[in-house]
């Protein structure tokens, strides 16, 4: 069964439960004591962790008491990593993700509130040359001069680039919503990583997804073939399941391991290497979470650098829209005044 999406747990919550539970693991507390404590260091959300003091003393491992309030990769790397005795890594990999996200999310919002505020402040403005300054200067204009092809021509252009952009952006949103709901679960990982401007956020997770679980796996002192007949059980919306489907079709077609990255964007084209090189478990589990923290990196340099352009995309577009504002206030003054006089030129 599905978990309600209503239960899923906020990224403060999330936060707060992995770090917690990652340092007093680390310090040698069970995992009954640490879910018996959590209702009282967060009395916010005494009910929740209550649920999860619950599920374990029913026997119930984290990972499945987890499940209905996590995404399932997520659950789905806990209970790999609790399976393989590697749940303290797995914690802290999900406590120092889970803070930088939420870092990254108070970052967005301290780089959107000051565009927010001049978009107000131009709505207001908008509002006030619309309805209050433009019927005062229509009372004053005398009626004998003509009216300016050039303005004319300013506002029809204006309207329509404002139109076309709003209509695109309209339509491009439309296209993603369509063309999600039409793939299949199996393919919408291809998809993703073909999203203009966020595919290359996607392919970096998933290169550091599937190479962080698949480390852990082989930490664990499974072989490929012990890791497949594992990850066919998860849910078929997983990213574990996808690429193990890819491994099964790659070996009914007979083809080396190694070509896989070029049959599928989001698995790591490194793969290539470390597939190749005919190195042992040991060896390939380490490469492999090596190479899991060093895309983490860059996953998180690709999403800062996301943040920060956001702030000036927004201040080109309001700077564009405040300068045709006072285009169409300033030119008939100047008209009136016999400034300009283009029809007489």
């Amino acid at each position: 069964m599905r978990p309600d999406r209503n239960e899923h747990w906020s990224i403060r919550q999330q936060t707060e439960f992995f770090q917690t539970y990652y340092v007093l693991l680390r310090e040698g507390f069970s995992l009954k004591q640490i879910a018996a404590d959590l209702p009282v260091l967060y009395p916010q959300d005494r009910e929740k962790f209550l649920k999860i003091y619950d599920c374990l003393n029913k026997g119930q491992t984290l990972s499945n008491s987890l499940r209905p309030y996590i995404s399932q990769d997520v659950a789905n790397q806990l209970w790999i990593a609790e399976s393989h005795g590697m749940l303290l890594t797995c914690l802290k990999q999900l406590a120092r993700f889970y803070t930088q996200k939420r870092q990254q999310l108070e970052h967005l919002k301290a780089v959107l509130l000051y565009p927010i505020i001049l978009v107000a402040m131009m709505l207001f403005l908008l509002f006030s040359i619309t309805f209050y300054l433009k019927p005062e200067l229509q009372l004053i204009q005398t009626t004998s001069v003509p009216t300016n092809r050039i303005i004319l021509r300013i506002k029809k252009i204006s309207i329509i680039l404002m139109s076309i952009i709003l209509l695109s952006f309209i339509r491009y949103l439309w296209n993603i919503k369509k063309l999600f709901k039409k793939q299949h679960y199996l393919s919408r990982w291809d998809w993703f990583c073909d999203i203009p401007v966020f595919s290359k956020i996607f392919r970096t997770y998933a290169y550091y997804y599937l190479a962080f679980n698949l480390g852990l796996l082989l930490k664990g002192g499974l072989d490929l073939q012990s890791i497949c007949n594992l990850l066919v059980r998860f849910d078929h919306r997983s990213l574990l399941y996808q690429f193990n489907l890819s491994l099964h079709n790659l070996s009914i077609s007979g083809q080396e391991l190694s070509v896989l990255a070029d049959q599928k964007k989001y698995i790591p084209p490194e793969f290539r290497l470390f597939f190749s090189k005919g190195s042992t478990l040991e060896n390939l589990s380490n490469e492999l979470l090596f190479y899991a923290n060093l895309t983490y990196g860059r996953l998180l340099f690709q999403l800062n650098r996301l943040i920060e352009l956001i702030q000036p995309i927004m201040f080109v577009v309001i700077g564009i829209v405040i300068v045709l504002t006072y285009l169409s206030i300033l030119l008939p003054m100047y008209q009136n005044l016999g400034g300009i006089n283009y029809d007489n030129g």
